[in-house]
């Protein structure tokens, strides 16, 4: 057996011979990943609702914060986000739904600099999706006075909508991972075929096959009777 070297030129053949093979791999994992997003795991729907906080100025006195106060707080801004994704808050709209508990995800995306919220729902089923984030809107509408004395949840925009949860990360993932396996399939293919078993291949390289020459284990006797 002997490891020839290998060229550029015989990369190139082994991605001609293969090119097929090499094509289908990463094609076939995308398409892995395309069926397994949108066949056997559960299609992800979300709705957004749009909340901002004022300041109720019927309400106002020494006692309460201002606006002013209110919007310079970072850190009570952090807190309404906590709010808003806690367990009382999720329990009072399960119990608004007439439900035992929410198995949607709430998010909260905000401006450090603004109390303007946007609060997503996460769920399996659109139609409950739209109705959780519909629900929550008017739970913090109606609670958040109640827990942050002079605030008020104005309810910008209602969850009317849905939105797919987008795959293509997953998909260019998969393409990627199939990509690697065809590079590393091509590299063991160039080495495979660097190495020389036949007389095929060596006639390929320009040599001359004389014969074969055979292979055998001699042992200290057999040299010892050659000596004799």
């Amino acid at each position: 057996m002997q490891v020839t070297k290998i060229s550029m030129s015989d990369l190139g053949k082994v991605i001609k011979k293969y090119f097929l093979l090499l094509l289908l791999i990463p094609i076939a994992t995308t398409a892995l990943v395309f069926v397994a997003e949108k066949v056997i795991l559960p299609q992800e729907y979300t709705a957004s609702t749009q909340l901002l906080l004022t300041m109720d100025t019927g309400k106002k006195n020494e006692q309460t914060q201002t606006f002013d106060d209110l919007r310079s707080s970072i850190q009570l801004i952090g807190t309404f986000s906590t709010t808003i994704q806690s367990a009382k808050v999720r329990n009072e709209v399960a119990k608004e739904l007439g439900q035992d508990k929410l198995d949607e995800t709430i998010s909260v995306i905000t401006d450090q600099n603004s109390l303007y919220f946007t609060v997503n729902v996460t769920g399996t089923d659109a139609k409950q999706t739209m109705k959780v984030a519909d629900t929550l809107g008017k739970v913090l509408k109606r609670d958040f006075p109640k827990l942050f004395a002079g605030i008020n949840v104005n309810i910008m925009e209602s969850a009317d909508s849905v939105t797919v949860k987008p795959i293509t990360f997953q998909l260019l993932l998969g393409f990627l991972i199939g990509m690697m396996a065809s590079l590393i399939l091509t590299l063991s293919l160039l080495i495979f075929s660097s190495i020389v078993t036949k007389e095929s291949q060596l006639r390929d390289l320009g040599l001359t096959v004389l014969g074969d020459v055979p292979w055998k284990n001699l042992r200290r006797e057999d040299f010892e009777t050659n000596a004799k």
